[in-house]
């Protein structure tokens, strides 16, 4: 508005110039002009257009402007329009962070006056970035002995149940190799060894085992059988006395009982009765415990205890055929024989 302020004074000063100078004019006229006859207003007539150019040039400021206001808020509406497009399309994964950018816009109007119009706006936006693709690396670590002798192991036990004797011996063999305290590999390898009359082998197995893990009493009881059946059983007596010491009679009482009949074997009753005297008091009804304690008491001379423990044993109804026989022969024997009055 200024600027058609402006423009309306000056044409003010011009009209009232113009004015002043068509007075002196008309005061300088002399009379010899013919009073009737009507000349041409070029004053007028130069007042008119200046007013009609003025206004032409003013119009077409106007509507210049006003063009090209409409322009920039068409591109600034499209770029919005363009920023919140964008910002709905895009996927939304994480949201960073959100910050203000302030975006100045300096539009120039070229012009007779050469004004400037600047426009700003603040523009909110948010950043949003697509999180990244997290490759994870996986790394395997070797496996120990123990762990491939296990799988082994594992092997050689399924085999040995689908009946694959040769492969699941191998898979053990492998697992001992990889790793010596196995125990299961060693004593199921041990097992089928003593199984197939395979003694030798069965005891250098269980030697080892006795050594590596004194503390398990089945290597003690295995070896001791073995050594039993290749007619040694002062070794055996031996091994299962070194691993009485981590056995509790209450926990494994066949354990002992294997150590009485291998005492009865050498002929050392009574050990072998001290054994067994303990062993019928743990399990009552067991009557080849009872058996065993009668031998060993008539071999030492106790006939009259030896038949009690007989009687006992038939008692039990445990025993097997041939051993009930054996009992029988034994208490008719005894009855037969009588004893001496105390």
């Amino acid at each position: 508005m200024s600027l058609i302020n402006q423009m309306l004074k000056d044409l003010e000063k011009r009209r009232s110039r113009d004015l002043e100078t068509s007075a002196s004019l008309s005061h300088n006229i002399t009379w010899e002009t013919l009073p009737n006859q009507k000349k041409f207003n070029w004053s007028s007539f130069i007042i008119v257009s200046t007013l009609a150019v003025l206004l032409s040039v003013i119009g077409y400021l106007l509507w210049e402007r006003t063009s090209q206001n409409a322009q920039v808020s068409a591109l600034e509406n499209t770029k919005v329009a363009e920023i919140k497009k964008e910002q709905f399309i895009k996927p939304v994964v994480r949201k960073k962070e959100v910050f203000i950018k302030t975006a100045k816009a300096k539009v120039a109007v070229e012009n007779d006056y050469s004004q400037a119009v600047d426009a700003e706006e603040d523009i909110y936006s948010e950043e949003i970035n697509q999180a990244p693709t997290v490759k994870i690396k996986k790394n395997h670590r070797p496996l120990n002995s123990k762990q491939l002798a296990e799988i082994a192991y594992n092997k050689g036990y399924k085999y040995l149940q689908q009946g694959q004797m040769r492969q699941g011996k191998e898979q053990l063999r492998e697992a001992l190799s990889l790793y010596i305290p196995h125990i299961k590999a060693r004593e199921m390898l041990a097992g089928i060894y003593i199984k197939s009359g395979r003694y030798i082998s069965a005891a250098e197995l269980l030697n080892e085992g006795v050594k590596i893990a004194p503390e398990y009493s089945l290597f003690a009881k295995l070896y001791a059988r073995v050594l039993l059946e290749q007619n040694n059983p002062q070794l055996a007596i031996k091994i299962l006395q070194q691993g009485s010491t981590s056995v509790a009679m209450n926990m494994e009482p066949d354990y002992y009982a294997l150590l009485a009949a291998t005492y009865q074997r050498v002929k050392n009753h009574k050990k072998a009765v001290d054994i067994y005297l303990q062993l019928v008091k743990i399990r009552p009804a067991a009557g080849v415990w009872w058996l065993g304690l009668a031998i060993s008491l008539e071999k030492s001379g106790k006939n009259e205890e030896a038949l009690q423990a007989y009687q006992r044993a038939q008692q039990t109804g445990s025993l097997k055929a041939g051993l009930v026989k054996f009992t029988n022969n034994r208490v008719s024997a005894l009855r037969e024989i009588g004893f001496p009055e105390k």
